[in-house]
C-alpha cells in the first residue's frame, strides 16, 4: 500500500514537471513571437520619443518594420517620428505605404491629414506652390471622397495659379527656366484623368484650373501648343470658356507668323526692309483696326508691342483678349516690334509707322538703342520759303534713338526712300 503512494507521487511529481516545461516552452515560444518582438520594439521607441531621442526610435521603429510589416503602430509611430524630425514628406510616404501594405482605414485617414495639414499651414504662411497642388491630387487620387482636398484644390487655384491681379504660373523665368508650366501641365493631366473618372465631381475644378481666374495671364510662348492642346480637351469635355483662350492663341499664332519675316530682316539690321512691310495692306489693316478699336482678341493702345517670349491673356466684361508681353522684369527680351495704332496724321494723311528694340540685357540696360521707321506726308519736311504753290510728298523717315543714363541721342535720317525724298516746289 505504502508502495502504491509512493509511486502515485512520483508521477505526480514527474507530471508536474512535465507541466512546468510546457509552460516554459509556451512562454519562450510567445516571447519569439514576430508580433511580441515587434511589440517590444515599438515600447521601446516610444520610450525614445518621449525622451525626444528621435533618430535612434526612427531605427527601433524601423526594425519593428523589419520584424512586422503589417503592423499598423510600427508605421504611425515612425511616421510620427518623421514629423518630430520635419521630415514631412517622408512621413507622408512611409503613411501611404503603410496603407498600402496593411490597407488600413486608419493609416489611410492618418496620411491624408498629414498631407492637407501641410498644404494648409503653407497657405496660410503664403509659401504654397504647385507642388502642393500636386500633393491634394495624391490624395484625391488615393482617397477619393475627400472632400477636404478638393476645397483645399479650389483654393490653390486662387492663391496659387493665381495672386487675384495676375497669374505667372504658366510663364517662363527669365533664364528660360520652364518648370513651372511643366508642373501646371502634369496637374492638368492628372485632373483630366479624374475628370474622365468622375466628370460630375471633377469638371468644375478642371474648368477652374484650366480658365485661370485672374484678370491677367501670361503665357511663355514656348508652351503655347501645350497649353493650345489642354484647352482643346478641356472644350471636349464641356468647358465653353475655353473657346476664346483659343481663338486668342490662334490669333497670336497668325500675327507671329506674319512679322517673323520682319523680325529675320531687322535682327540682320535690313532696315530697308521696313518701306515695303509698312505700307502692305495686311499691315495697314492691323494699324487702322487698332486706330478704329476693331481688332479682335489682341489688344493694344498706341505702340502695340510684338514680342517671341510671352502673350499675357487679358479677362473684362468683352471676354478674353491677348497682348504680347513687353516687360523684361517678366521675360528676357530677343527683340521687339512695336506698331504704331494711334490717329496721327499728316495733311491727312495716316502715318504708317513702325519701332524695332533689338535684343538686350536687362541688366544692362544702357546705352538702349531702338530703331522708328515711319511713312509719312512730308510737310514739314524741306518746307518752300513762301509756303506758296508747294507739293506735299510722301516719305519715309528713318531714325536711330539711343538711350543713356543721362538722356536720348536721335541720329536721323529724314530723306530715306526714293523719288519722294523732299517737299517739291512746283
Amino acid at each position: 500500500m505504502r508502495r502504491r503512494r509512493k509511486q502515485r507521487r512520483r508521477i505526480a511529481t514527474a507530471a508536474a514537471a512535465a507541466v512546468v516545461v510546457a509552460a516554459a516552452g509556451s512562454t519562450i515560444l510567445y516571447w519569439n513571437l514576430p508580433g511580441t518582438r515587434a511589440d517590444r520594439k515599438l515600447n521601446r521607441a516610444m520610450d525614445l520619443m518621449t525622451a525626444m531621442d528621435y533618430v535612434q526610435a526612427e531605427e527601433v521603429y524601423s526594425e519593428a518594420l523589419s520584424i512586422d510589416e503589417n503592423s499598423v503602430r510600427a508605421y504611425r509611430g515612425l511616421a510620427d517620428d518623421y514629423l518630430a524630425q520635419g521630415r514631412t514628406e517622408e512621413a507622408e510616404e512611409i503613411l501611404k505605404k503603410g496603407y498600402e501594405v496593411t490597407g488600413s482605414e486608419t493609416l489611410l485617414q492618418n496620411y491624408c491629414a498629414t498631407v492637407l495639414n501641410l498644404v494648409v499651414e503653407r497657405i496660410n504662411a503664403g509659401t504654397a506652390d504647385l507642388s502642393d497642388i500636386g500633393r491634394c491630387l495624391d490624395v484625391l487620387e488615393t482617397d477619393p471622397g475627400q472632400e477636404e482636398a478638393y476645397g483645399l484644390l479650389e483654393t490653390c487655384a486662387g492663391r496659387i495659379l493665381s495672386d487675384g491681379e495676375k497669374s505667372v504660373a504658366m510663364l517662363d523665368g527669365r533664364d528660360g527656366d520652364g518648370s513651372a508650366f511643366d508642373q501646371y501641365a502634369a496637374v492638368m493631366e492628372r485632373l483630366f484623368s479624374l475628370t474622365q473618372q468622375d466628370p460630375a465631381s471633377f469638371l468644375p475644378l478642371l474648368k477652374q484650373y484650366a480658365i485661370i481666374q485672374a484678370p491677367r495671364v501670361y503665357l511663355s510662348l514656348s508652351h503655347a501648343d501645350q497649353y493650345r492642346e489642354i484647352l482643346t480637351r478641356a472644350q471636349g469635355l464641356g468647358v465653353e470658356e475655353a473657346a476664346e483662350l483659343l481663338a486668342c492663341l490662334e490669333k497670336q499664332a497668325e500675327v507671329s507668323a506674319y512679322f517673323a519675316p520682319m523680325f529675320e530682316a531687322f535682327e540682320a539690321e535690313n532696315f530697308e526692309a521696313a518701306k515695303e512691310f509698312i505700307t502692305e495692306d495686311e499691315y495697314v489693316q492691323i494699324r487702322d483696326a487698332f486706330i478704329s478699336k476693331t481688332m479682335e482678341y489682341w489688344y493694344g493702345g498706341t505702340y502695340i508691342p510684338v514680342t517671341k517670349e510671352a502673350v499675357v491673356f487679358l479677362q473684362s466684361e468683352e471676354g478674353w483678349k491677348f497682348s504680347f508681353v513687353e516687360d523684361d522684369a517678366l521675360a528676357q527680351p530677343t527683340g521687339t516690334i512695336r506698331v504704331l495704332g494711334q490717329k496721327m496724321e499728316d495733311l491727312g494723311v495716316q502715318r504708317s509707322s513702325i519701332e524695332y528694340v533689338p535684343a538686350y540685357d536687362p541688366g544692362q540696360y544702357y546705352p538702349h538703342t531702338e530703331y522708328e521707321i515711319v511713312y509719312w506726308n512730308t510737310m514739314v519736311s524741306g518746307i518752300a520759303t513762301d509756303n506758296t504753290n508747294v507739293v506735299s510728298r510722301m516719305n519715309y523717315r528713318f531714325a536711330e534713338k539711343i538711350y543713356t543714363a543721362q538722356g536720348m541721342e536721335a541720329n536721323m535720317i529724314y530723306d530715306w526712300g526714293g523719288a519722294n525724298e523732299t517737299r517739291q516746289k512746283e
